[in-house]
């Protein structure tokens, strides 16, 4: 919240001499943590092959001395320390700084259930992972995956019962993504969802392709790399790279890293990874416009917040008509075709068919949580220890057939598409539906303050009502709030799956009038 900065005056610092050496303290490790991710990043994006086991091992290493420095005593201390003053001192801001050391103290809880040794060896594989990851799923070979994948599966299943967990071992990692939700919970709400989709997934249509030929990948760099800046996200604290999948990243409180995915036979992959990445990155930027940080309230209160931040600008943004009246005319004078290859009716709605689709990362909306549903479930059952990782490809092959009527030609196009296993990364899935949720009831919160942000759009390309907006509504927030009470902030609403499908329902009408047209 931009309030917060009124709490830490040098005068405020002065009398809370304990309060300022945890902050110290906790800045030196939020500057390790960043060190770590320009390490990840460059591993995915510019490391030589052969420096691969090399860096895992730097990885790990650097990883134990962060978990060591932030999980062992001398900081624990510090924090007790920081708590008891603050208590004691009845100071401006007192509530705040209360708040703040409950979340610390909930998460240093959490990782002091871990063990340096874990960490270590958990960042190791999976450091190694991506790259096995990637190549497997070049050459379509899951079994070249498999083996490692096993291990990561044990080593978060440690994790689990490090962590502790009343009802299943799923929850307590999904607890390190979207703190407070519960397996059970989502199971009702997903199996709520499906039925409510079903009947929109039914009225969806198949529009092929309405590219006229492959778009060298020259011209899609060429129209991509100016997209982030047009949206709102200066071009002075951000980059465009391309990877084998797409990802954004934090590597300091001035510096986004976008990366996106080129296909030769559809510019519109990479423009809305663009925009999805682009998204994460805007929230980002706005928790690091908090002054009075780095704190752990500087920092992003679920991952299901964050996704719904990347999923607006991609869906309720980026394929709504107004956008597309903007960027129209820039596609195709970058792209170098001419309206009477590609119209602007044709593009508009191949940009929002809906139909059944083998890849979740170039799923229509209506589709899309569906391929979130069967992740979920399949990851459920392997965490919990119902399924084991041999028996991954004909149980994914299974569910894309019960789920979408699709035979899957190949790993490559089933089991192995997505980077997040590679990475230990279980208990992620999840927080994608949950940020479609969420965007389309903050979306629509801000359409009704703001009814006048398509003409801003299309004349003036102009986005900053809505930036700002989410500015003050969702980024400022920090982790001040749970996700609930953000949303409800925000809203004047709970959290309701409804506003999703009404906007998918208005979204079907208006293809539905272009097709009559």
């Amino acid at each position: 919240m931009k309030e917060y900065e009124q709490l830490f005056t040098d005068s405020i610092r002065g009398e809370l001499k304990s309060f300022a050496e945890y902050r110290a303290a906790y800045r030196e490790i939020w500057t390790l943590r960043n060190i770590l991710s320009v390490l990840h990043w460059d591993s995915e994006i510019t490391l030589p092959e052969e420096g691969r086991t090399e860096r895992g091992d730097q990885i790990g290493l650097l990883s134990g001395l962060v978990h060591s420095k932030y999980a062992g005593d001398k900081f624990y201390a510090l924090a007790e320390k920081a708590r008891e003053e603050n208590e004691k001192k009845s100071l401006p801001g007192q509530e705040e700084r209360r708040v703040e050391l409950k979340i610390l103290f909930k998460d240093l809880n959490r990782s002091r259930c871990l063990s340096q040794e874990l960490v270590e060896e958990f960042s190791v594989i999976t450091s190694k992972a991506h790259a096995v990851w990637a190549k497997a799923r070049k050459e379509n070979k899951f079994s070249d995956f498999a083996p490692i994948l096993n291990q990561i599966v044990e080593l978060s299943k440690k994790q689990t019962e490090c962590y502790g967990y009343q009802t299943e071992a799923y929850d307590a990692l999904l607890e390190g993504y979207e703190p407070g939700e519960r397996a059970s919970n989502l199971e009702n709400l997903f199996f709520n969802l499906k039925n409510s989709l079903k009947p929109l997934v039914a009225r969806g249509k198949k529009i092929n392709n309405p590219f006229p030929r492959e778009i060298p990948i020259s011209l899609q760099r060429r129209l991509g790399e100016n997209l982030p800046s047009l949206l709102g996200l200066s071009s002075k604290m951000s980059r465009l790279d391309a990877s084998e999948h797409p990802f954004s990243t934090s590597l300091g409180s001035k510096d986004k890293r976008i990366t996106t995915r080129y296909d030769l036979k559809d510019p519109l992959s990479s423009i809305f990874s663009i925009l999805h990445e682009t998204g994460h990155s805007f929230y980002e930027a706005g928790i690091s416009e908090i002054i009075g940080g780095p704190s752990p309230l500087h920092d992003s209160v679920s991952l299901g917040i964050h996704e719904s931040q990347s999923r607006l600008w991609e869906n309720q943004v980026g394929r709504s008509r107004e956008f597309w009246e903007m960027y129209y005319p820039i596609l195709m004078n970058s792209l170098d075709l001419k309206e009477s290859e590609l119209s602007f009716s044709e593009l508009f709605s191949y940009i929002n068919q809906s139909s059944p689709s083998l890849i979740r990362v170039e799923a229509d909306q209506i589709t899309y949580n569906l391929h979130i549903i069967l992740r979920f479930e399949i990851e459920r059952a392997l965490i919990n220890g119902k399924v084991q990782v041999s028996e991954l490809p004909e149980l994914w092959n299974s569910k894309m057939k019960d789920l979408f009527g699709i035979e899957v030609p190949s790993d490559r196009e089933g089991v192995l598409q997505d980077v997040h296993w590679s990475g230990g990364a279980f208990g992620y899935f999840p927080t994608y539906t949950l940020g479609n949720i969420y965007s389309a009831q903050l979306f629509q919160a801000f359409s009704k303050e703001t009814p006048n942000f398509s003409e801003q759009v299309t004349k003036n390309k102009d986005f900053s009502s809505l930036l700002g907006w989410l500015r003050k509504n969702v980024h400022w927030k920090g982790k001040f709030h749970s996700a609930e009470d953000l949303i409800r902030s925000a809203t004047g609403m709970d959290p309701d799956s409804s506003h999703l499908v009404t906007y998918l329902e208005n979204k079907l009408t208006e293809l539905e009038s272009i097709d009559h047209g």
